[in-house]
């Protein structure tokens, strides 16, 4: 796996990780879970041995799972021991010197089917191992120290030795295995002094502060009409589910559903890919707090199902059980978190059995294969050991495996069977019964990657059908902004003050490549958005507006937006992702020098971070100071091989050096790693035509305009190297396609009475 993925990878992994904490004072209202388990024995039961519970814990011999009895793990000749010195527990591994030295384990991390530990630094950095216990039984293959990069060395200097950013507990863990957390970074000094109330997620870390619910509850009967009993967040599933007479899917008894209100905004505030904008303790609608993933590559496959690990709710809100009103506890019992039924019998909560759990409905005999979840929640397994489930809930399609090379239930059950096996078997059942498949947004999102002709047209399709849900037609809204056509601007502006407010921020990305004059008419209502993140989106997408082109009133709006904005960035200085876009914003304001101190603040939290370096190589390039910007690109192509943008970036700087030859090779290669790329392959034709090399150039844009038909970039390259090169028959045609595209521009009537002529 390259690094450039593994980063990815990581990325997202690291969320499952976990400095000498020390533990916050009885404030802000919480009072502890032991407070709770006075009143709610059972519930205090049932939580107890959960994963929440051992999300984290002290290592002491209670917690610790592992084998410490002197044992030896080798991983590509790097050994480490693992031992015991009466109740303390130790590693002596590779440290950042790559260096054998002796860590005491602080904590530990996890239970089941994995546990990893923590070491503290004297910095306030609590760093993961990346050597794990396997907790699983010694039958599944577990009883075992195991690598989580079984396949590859990690040296100290690597981007993901567990000494670096990725391994994280602080900036990447914290608030999701603890309860009442601050973290309390101090970015001039670069430590921690992270405090929390409760080692693990506790009662509170869900229900919110318990103090003014202890109150209520010694009250009189006569005083307690408070609403939701002195407690911020109301947690309890809606309503009733209710079955009506000939109907095979119970429906929610309520016309309304509280979306990402109520009890997806506690769950989802850790079980999802997202960024914090606020305090995750604070009640209130999910966006008002977090900045979620869409559902693009890498992160997610071409058709929107899990790739990278995505934490459950990206992909839920895909589902029509999310449309409907379903929420985690319907299905998850919330303390002990179990499932609250065995195999088949959760989803026949809902989902009658005479009808769906039947050998017409699965076509399988009992067994795994008549299980609803391997058909619709198939399992990826990350970190070796962990197998999560697709929440999507989708109907299995080989057909785009096929199409698309995404991946499908049925041949991950049948691995000796082939996808076009699998697609014939699925048309076969579906004739059976007179149906077809239907219609489903993964067709049209993949193409924005497969860079099909018509993908500007069914991404405006999807993101305005009706009845799609907000975070698919939010994310074919985003894929818009690779589109140049006018049918994407037309559509961008049409779901600007859409019902869901992932639908406004799909609709908001989707003008990012937009002239900021443009970009200013059309945004600047949204930086009164309900939602703060998309009053945030809004704010990034104005950074670069010049002072001139606004009003007083704008002007003073537009300051105190990028104020809110710029507080989000320094909350999380810790994360080198806030670092670059904090130097985006200081260089978009004309502040170089702040720019220069972010992105290398970020170099410094992670050294290859790969929109830092880009970032601050551009950077160097609008000050003439390319021999800065040279080794950097120089050095993350070394480290990332694979990453396509430095190679295009190496490679105008060298043309802007006059080393031509040299820089076609950077340019053909960014083009080569990146093909959906237009802009890459555009530039190296360009380049290879002012080379001389009109052949070779042509050959390249006719490929690109293959791909983009309506792409009016290429299509004036085409006509300007093929007018140079005096094809005027082949000239006139490419022109003439512009005019189909921009009719009535007289500029393009004069060329086109031009090559008539010759």
């Amino acid at each position: 796996m390259s690094k450039i993925v593994r980063s990815t990878f990581f990325g997202l992994i690291a969320f499952f990780l976990f400095p000498a904490i020390k533990l916050c004072a009885a404030e802000d209202g919480f009072v502890g879970s032991g407070t709770c388990a006075g009143c709610h024995e059972k519930q205090y039961e049932l939580w107890q041995g959960s994963h929440h519970d051992w999300a984290m814990k002290p290592a002491t011999p209670e917690y610790v799972l592992g084998n410490f009895d002197n044992v030896t793990f080798d991983h590509y000749g790097d050994k480490s021991r693992f031992f015991r010195r009466d109740d303390h527990f130790y590693v002596e591994t590779a440290n950042t010197r790559g260096e054998k030295e002796v860590f005491e384990i602080a904590y530990t991390f996890g239970v089941e089917p994995l546990q990893q530990y923590l070491i503290a630094f004297p910095d306030g950095r609590l760093q993961a191992l990346s050597l794990s216990w396997d907790s699983r039984p010694e039958s599944e293959g577990g009883q075992r120290w195991f690598h989580i990069y079984p396949d590859e060395r990690i040296p100290h200097d690597d981007v993901l030795h567990w000494t670096g950013t990725y391994f994280n507990w602080n900036s990447r863990c914290a608030h999701c295995h603890s309860t009442n957390l601050e973290k309390n970074y101090d970015p001039e000094t670069n430590r921690y002094d992270t405090r929390w109330s409760e080692i693990n997620v506790a009662c509170e870390a869900c229900h919110g502060p318990g103090e003014s619910h202890v109150e209520w509850a010694g009250k009189d009967e006569a005083e307690t009409d408070v609403g939701n009993r002195g407690l911020e967040r109301s947690l309890s599933a809606m309503g009733q589910w209710l079955h009506s007479e000939g109907e095979s899917t119970a429906q929610l008894k309520e016309t309304t559903s509280p979306g990402l209100d109520g009890q997806l905004s506690v769950c989802g505030s850790c079980h999802s890919r997202r960024m914090l904008i606020d305090d995750p303790d604070l009640p209130g609608h999910f966006l008002d707090k977090h900045q979620i993933e869409l559902i693009n590559p890498p992160q997610y496959h071409a058709d929107g199902q899990i790739l990278e690990e995505v934490y459950v709710m990206g992909s839920f809100l895909q589902s029509r059980m999310y449309q409907q009103g379903v929420v985690c506890s319907n299905c998850h019992e919330p303390h002990s978190l179990e499932l609250k039924a065995e195999g088949n019998a959760v989803c026949a909560q809902c989902h009658k059995p005479s009808v769906y759990d039947t050998q017409k409905h699965h076509h399988h005999p009992a067994g795994n294969g008549a299980q609803c979840v391997n058909c619709h929640m198939p399992e990826k397994t990350y970190m070796v050991v962990d197998p999560r489930r697709d929440h999507s809930l989708r109907i299995p399609r080989p057909d785009f495996s096929i199409k698309l090379g995404t991946p499908n239930a049925c041949t991950q059950c049948h691995e000796e069977r082939s996808d076009a096996w699998a697609a014939s078997a699925m048309e076969s059942w579906l004739k059976e019964v007179g149906k077809e498949l239907p219609d489903h947004y993964g067709e049209a999102l993949a193409t924005a990657q497969t860079g099909a002709a018509d993908s500007e047209r069914r991404l405006s399709q999807l993101a305005n059908r009706e009845g799609e849900s907000g975070v698919v037609r939010g994310t074919a809204l985003s894929l818009l902004s690779g589109q140049p056509g006018n049918q994407a601007l037309v559509t961008a502006r049409e779901n600007l003050n859409d019902d869901d407010p992932l639908v406004r921020l799909g609709a908001l990305r989707a003008l990012e490549v937009r002239p900021p004059e443009q970009r200013l008419k059309d945004v600047f209502p949204l930086l009164t958005d309900p939602r703060k993140v998309v009053r945030l989106e809004a704010t990034r997408l104005l950074n670069d507006v010049p002072d001139r082109a606004l009003t007083d009133s704008q002007r003073a709006v537009l300051e105190e937006a990028r104020d809110a904005y710029v507080t989000v960035l320094q909350q999380n200085a810790d994360m080198p992702g806030a670092q670059v876009n904090l130097g985006i914003f200081h260089v978009a304001r004309g502040d170089h020098e702040r720019g220069e101190r972010a992105f290398r603040q970020a170099l410094v939290l992670e050294p290859y971070h790969l929109a830092a370096t880009m970032n601050l190589a551009d950077l160097y390039r609008v000050r003439n100071q390319d021999t800065k910007g040279e080794p950097l690109l120089r050095a993350i192509l070394e480290a990332l091989p694979e990453a396509a943008g430095p190679h295009h970036a190496l490679g105008l700087l060298l043309i802007r050096q006059k080393r031509y030859e040299e820089a076609i090779k950077f340019l053909d290669r960014a083009a080569e790693l990146e093909p959906t790329n237009i802009r890459y392959g555009y530039v190296h034709a360009v380049a290879l035509t002012s080379l001389g090399q009109v052949a070779e150039g042509l050959e390249v844009l006719s490929e690109l305009h293959v791909r983009q038909p309506d792409n009016l970039e290429v299509l004036y390259a085409l006509v300007d190297t093929h007018r140079r090169a005096e094809h005027w028959q082949q000239a006139l045609i490419y022109a003439q396609k512009v005019r189909s595209l921009q009719p009535g521009d007289p500029r393009i009537e004069q060329l086109i009475r031009y090559l008539k002529r010759q």
